[in-house]
């Protein structure tokens, strides 16, 4: 079958289904009230008509109704006033969804409210932040899909308060990744790195995001392992229509597309994110180094035989466009006795080459040079991402399967070439810096609505696996003296693997029992909820050595890089592996958190509502390793935690709040923190090595916000905030460190505060002419945020707290988001999206080495949209990155103004480039 055929019979399927014209659409809606809480059992009418429905466990409802007539629905349900949507008109092509928000009677008496569609819809959206327990903030899928964000990584820098470290780790009122906890569905999700406490964003796609919430204040309810924010992230759930979507889109960044692109060779299957077997760990090399070092002489050489010793050759290639491809499918079937079924699912595939041009340099405390390089960065990434998500809701039930798989492949082949001072050597440096990722989440959860008293019962188990492999990194360090040639350094000549496993079991259950008091509703909920933990970390570190000194022959020192190993020159005459594992390069971890708590929810009059409670967590952690001695270290914690909160909202009428908050948390230590393992990472040239005296930290916290509301999707929220640290985790430079090779590691300061502000905005600009159906779809919206921290550590003499004239590790002065956003059914849709954050603290240093700071840089994204075919098919054009600023680390001199400038140094810097992404969805249409 020729593929002009195929063309053809492909372009005649899309034509017929292009011109498939329906009668009727499905119209789906939710109804809620306004404590964020579904109104199941609400009864839903289209008036003059015969349809009717009564919303289930969640809230939703749907009907199947006429194109192009306009309908009145109206919605009741017991306590809550009847409110009637008025000229409600469902269309074909697009998703004619609402959400509705009923009041209480005691709030308005007994009347009817009318109103539309499309206020209902943003006042909902609204409403999720307005009647939050806690202040937070938020973005939902609508935002998303109009902004050049692939990964949730990406996304999260448009929340309010929150940045982004290297595209992936989340920092939330300036507080570093270390002090924010992640949920995704309703569960907590482990750190995915084997060298900090954080979890790795990138690796969730954006467009499986329904909504990320970030809860900035705690209630009961959720852990209190967190300072800056909870970031909760709902995965797309059961769909208001059947649906198949196919996208595809290419990216060119400027700095990469159609120029040369440079690896050693690529494995048959790394395209997909998984290793072929060429970096597996040989079979046939001892299990252990001990194993190894017993062995003669003959043995060692034929062990070293064993491994790909013919893998540095280089292969260069141009390097293509940024190509991603979307597979979405969704559908809801309607069963006996009402209950529905829905299925969704995502497949999501991404291949990027990209090309970065890095400077480094280190220098000494008086300001001479320790080294001065230049890397050639080729980073090949492949991302496979995959979704299901299974509901069956009946009448006042609902139970959920979600799941969520993601592997991600990311190998770093650079070049680097310079002068080392210190050594008075030229330098060239070779490296495949591998990392393959996989993440899985999957949850069982259930909702009900009892008839005893109308109490609600929720429960969820989950289990998710999170594993990083580093299969053969490769170094090869070659130096040359003056008047000399390039010869081969073996000391900095490394493979290294290592295998990261975690395994989180997790399970929690909530009932909600609601009261009358003061003749208001009020709610009292209970529960409790247990996490367990398994991590099993392993690692192998070899070197090339000579095999005899009396027989090596001299004249390979010299040879090039990519025939130095090949398996001639492994041999009595040549080279053999140095098995210098340390005893510390490996541990197993056990922790388990058991928790309960009880929350009132009290309505104590129309304006005043009062969420407070206790949470009580017991937290157990066990660790076991080996120190440099081989002696067993075995580390067990346990502490017991009571942690309060209260949420206090005064409404001074329907569009104004003032909120209060005062509560206590927690940060404990990760298993990479305590663990003694010590890690060298060429790429960022400093080591990494954990603390096992490491104390958990505790976090007083203060929130005042006062939020005005003056229409339908408006808001202007002014807020502060205070936070008081005792034992703050920081990672800092080692005053073991020397000039040339920096370790940092992990250890307590004494007390840190921290005092912000921020400031939110969203209007539409209708103001600029009400006439004007341009100015009706324009939308402005930014944010805000400014910060301040104080940090002391003990004297090491008095034991008196010092000030340390730095802010906490991770933390900016200020943030900024701003955006403007037009959407239309008819015309274009725009976006344009601008980012900064101030000097952000990247590594803390000492009294000799100064900290390391990251300089601002202006974000700014543009993108259009248009749907096209009947608005199945949308065409968007993206402008990324489009200023291009360097991303730039100093070392900040003398400590004074932490902006750049004066005497401060450069330690690296590159451009990321531009990219222009063109891509196209199209939606079948499935309805019968």
């Amino acid at each position: 079958m020729s593929k002009k055929f195929l063309f053809l019979l492909m372009a005649m399927v899309l034509t017929t289904i292009h011109s498939f014209a329906q009668s009727t659409a499905k119209l789906s809606g939710k109804v809620i009230n306004t404590q964020n809480e579904a109104v199941p059992g609400a009864t839903v009418i289209v008036l003059g008509t015969e349809r009717r429905a009564a919303a289930d466990v969640e809230g939703r409802f749907s009907f199947s109704l006429e194109v192009g007539k306009k309908y009145t629905i109206q919605i009741s349900s017991a306590g809550y006033n009847t409110k009637s949507l008025e000229e409600v008109e469902v269309k074909a092509g697009i998703d004619n969804t609402f959400t509705v928000v009923l009041e209480s009677k005691s709030e308005l008496g007994e009347v009817i409210v009318r109103s539309s569609v499309r206020k209902e819809t943003t006042s909902a959206l609204i409403n999720l932040q307005r009647n939050n327990t806690a202040v937070s903030s938020g973005i939902a899928a609508d935002l998303i899909k109009r902004t050049p964000d692939r990964t949730t990584g990406e996304v999260l820098k448009r929340v309010s308060g929150a940045s982004i470290q290297d595209n992936k780790f989340v920092i939330v009122r300036g507080l570093s990744d270390r002090y924010n906890a992640a949920f995704i569905n309703n569960s907590q999700l482990p750190s995915s790195e084997p060298d900090r406490k954080a979890f790795s964003f990138d690796v969730i796609p954006a467009n499986m995001i329904d909504n990320i919430i970030i809860n900035k204040t705690a209630t009961p309810e959720l852990t209190g392992e967190f300072a800056g924010g909870l970031i909760q992230v709902q995965t797309k759930d059961v769909p208001s229509k059947d649906f198949l979507s196919l996208g595809v889109s290419f990216g060119f960044n400027t700095n990469s597309v159609f120029k040369d692109f440079t690896s050693n060779q690529r494995g048959s299957t790394d395209w997909l994110g998984f290793d072929d077997g060429t970096r597996k760990f040989p079979s046939g090399f001892p299990n252990t180094p001990q194993e190894y070092r017993l062995l003669s002489t003959e043995q060692k050489i034929a062990a070293s035989s064993t491994l790909s010793n013919d893998v540095y050759a280089q292969t260069t290639r141009k390097a293509a466009p940024t190509m991603t491809y979307n597979l979405a499918y969704g559908s809801t079937r309607v069963l006996k006795n009402d209950a529905k079924l829905g299925f969704i699912a995502s497949v999501m595939y991404r291949n990027a080459q990209l090309k970065y041009d890095v400077n480094r340099s280190f220098t000494q405390s008086d300001g001479n040079p320790i080294f001065n390089f230049f890397d050639q960065q080729n980073r090949y990434q492949s991302n496979l991402g995959a979704l299901i998500n299974i509901t069956y809701s009946q009448k006042k039930n609902k139970i959920s399967f979600k799941n969520i798989f993601n592997q991600f492949y990311d190998d770093n082949y650079f070049t680097r070439e310079g002068f080392n001072t210190n050594r008075n050597q030229d330098i060239r440096f070779y490296s495949s810096f591998m990392n393959q990722r996989s993440f899985y989440s999957g949850q069982l959860e259930g909702d009900h609505q009892l008839n005893l008293g109308k109490m609600k019962f929720r429960w969820n188990g989950g289990y998710s696996l999170v594993t990083r492999n580093q299969p053969d990194l490769r170094t090869q360090q070659y130096a040359k003296s003056q008047g000399g040639q390039f010869q081969i350094d073996t000391d900095d000549t490394r493979r290294f693997w290592s295998d990261l496993k975690d395994h989180t079991l997790s399970g929690s259950a909530a009932l909600t029992i609601p009261f009358n008091l003061f003749d208001e509703k009020q709610n009292f909920k209970v529960g409790g909820s247990t996490i367990v933990r398994f991590r099993d970390f392993k690692s192998r570190i070899l070197r090339y050595t000579e095999a005899s000194q009396a027989n090596f022959d001299e004249e390979l020192i010299y040879e090039n890089y990519d025939k130095i190993f090949a398996p001639e020159n492994i041999g009595l005459n040549g080279f053999i592996i140095d098995d210098f594992t340390n005893n510390q390069d490996k541990y197993f971890g056990i922790s388990a958190i058991n928790s309960g708590f009880a929350m009132f929810d009290n309505k104590l009059s129309e304006n005043v509502r009062l969420v407070w409670g206790a949470r009580m967590e017991f937290f157990e952690q066990y660790l076991t390793t080996k120190d440099v001695t081989a002696k067993r270290l075995n580390l067990n914690t346990e502490t017991w935690d009571f942690l309060p909160s209260v949420n206090l909202t005064y409404s001074l009428n329907t569009k104004n709040n003032i909120r209060f908050s005062a509560f206590q948390t927690v940060a404990r230590p990760e298993f990479r923190e305590i663990a003694p393992f010590a890690f060298y990472d060429y790429e960022a040239n400093y080591g990494v090595s954990g603390n096992p005296n490491l104390k958990r930290t505790k976090i007083i916290n203060l929130d005042l916000r006062y939020e005005i509301y003056p229409a339908a999707g408006e808001a202007f929220t002014l807020g502060a905030f205070y936070k008081r640290f005792t034992n703050p985790i920081e990672f800092r430079l080692d005053p073991g460190s020397n000039s040339d090779r920096r370790l940092y590691f992990y250890q307590n300061a004494g007390e840190a505060d921290t005092y912000g502000a921020e400031l939110e905005i969203r209007k539409n600009l209708d103001f600029m002419n009400p006439e004007s159906d341009f100015w009706n779809n324009v939308t402005a919206f930014g944010n805000f945020t400014y910060l301040f921290s104080d940090v002391s550590f003990p004297d090491e003499v008095s034991g008196q707290p010092v000030n340390s004239n730095r802010p906490i590790q991770g933390q900016s002065p200020y943030l900024i988001n701003a955006g403007i956003q037009y959407t239309s059914d008819k015309a274009l849709n725009a976006t344009i999206l601008y980012n900064r954050i101030g000097p952000r603290l990247a590594l803390v240093g000492n009294s000799e080495f100064p900290d390391i700071y990251e300089r601002p840089r202006h974000l700014l994204d543009f993108q259009l949209s248009k749907r096209i075919m009947d608005k199945k098919g949308e065409l968007k054009l993206t402008f990324s990155d489009i200023l291009n600023n360097d991303i730039y680390l100093y070392e900040n001199v003398g400590g004074g103004s932490k902006e750049f400038g004066g005497a401060d140094r450069m330690f690296s810097r590159y451009k990321p480039g531009s990219t222009i992404s063109i891509g196209f969805t199209y939606d079948f249409d499935l309805r019968k």
